[in-house]
């Protein structure tokens, strides 16, 4: 289902390093506009380790998101889709792919992880959960997930999840983290989004500087090693260019079948100057796997 060969070649050449709201409550709060100090440390990676006293905060507050709980009736066609997704071949590529970019950001000082497309159905969606599912399957690190795409969320879907409101509450800060997050281990977790009757609204609605301190409070409050952001497709609207800039790094995710070399080009020369460019996956859905997976 997924081809990384062309991004092991890019993820060889490493760069030069040197190229609140309170948790415990579920009702929203002013952010605080000094949490700005923790950008550099989500992009840059500036982390070190936690003393005993921060360390001890954010397992507390780990431990007080909600538990992973079911769609007690999940699409059928979506079930079957996630079925293939979990066989023993698709499974390897991805921890092949989780062990690549952890060792890359490490090397690179990253912290934040933006997963886009050229448009809508490439598997953006897809990818997110695959690798959420193989950080979750080995459990080390602090991984946030965050489905980002405000016009078509659909991350809950790989995970037969029930998604909450629209997350454009939690970016905006009227909703809590707590809203939103739900562990799938004791270390992933995963940010949901629903659905919405105005979807052009919530795109343009996105502020630049909400999002950043969404993302600073997120980083205050959990110190996540690695923060994955399944993003809007971008070549439709300016979504994901909002949020791009907030990005250490970006993973291109194309379709086999409908995605030009024409369309990777122009991504590439839009992502040049957004973030650090690590490549592109190829989805090589076919047939009914496609047709399940269509709007992620």
């Amino acid at each position: 289902m997924v081809d990384t060969t062309r991004l092991e070649k890019l993820l060889g050449r490493v760069a030069d390093p040197s190229t609140k709201r309170a948790g415990s409550s579920n009702m929203p709060a002013a952010r605080n506009l000094a949490l700005s100090g923790h950008r550099d440390m989500r992009r840059d990676g500036a982390a070190r380790a936690l003393s005993p006293q921060r360390k001890a905060q954010v397992e507390a507050q780990w431990d007080s998101l909600q538990a992973f709980k079911r769609d007690p009736s999940p699409d059928s066609k979506i079930t079957q889709f996630n079925k293939q997704a979990r066989a023993p071949d698709v499974v390897a590529l991805f921890d092949v792919l989780r062990t690549q970019l952890a060792q890359t950001f490490a090397e690179r000082r990253v912290r934040t992880l933006a997963i886009t497309a050229p448009a809508s159905g490439c598997g953006t969606s897809f990818v997110t959960a695959g690798l959420l599912a193989s950080f979750a399957r080995r459990n080390e690190q602090r991984v946030l997930g965050l489905d980002l795409n405000v016009t078509a969320p659909a991350l809950h879907r790989f995970f037969e999840l029930d998604s909450p409101r629209p997350i454009d509450a939690l970016i905006s800060g009227a909703a809590s983290p707590h809203d939103h997050l739900v562990k799938i281990t004791s270390r992933v977790a995963v940010g949901l989004g629903a659905p919405t009757e105005t979807p052009d609204l919530l795109t343009s609605a996105i502020s630049a500087q909400e999002l950043a301190e969404m993302l600073d409070e997120l980083t205050a409050e959990f110190a996540p090693e690695l923060l994955i952001c399944d993003l809007p497709p971008l070549l439709d609207g300016d979504a994901a260019m909002t949020i791009l800039p907030q990005m250490g790094a970006t993973l291109l995710v194309a379709d086999s079948a409908r995605t030009t070399a024409a369309d990777i080009a122009q991504c590439e020369r839009l992502l040049a100057e957004k973030s650090d460019f690590l490549g592109v996956i190829l989805n090589q859905n076919s047939g009914a796997a496609r047709n399940a997976a269509k709007r992620s």
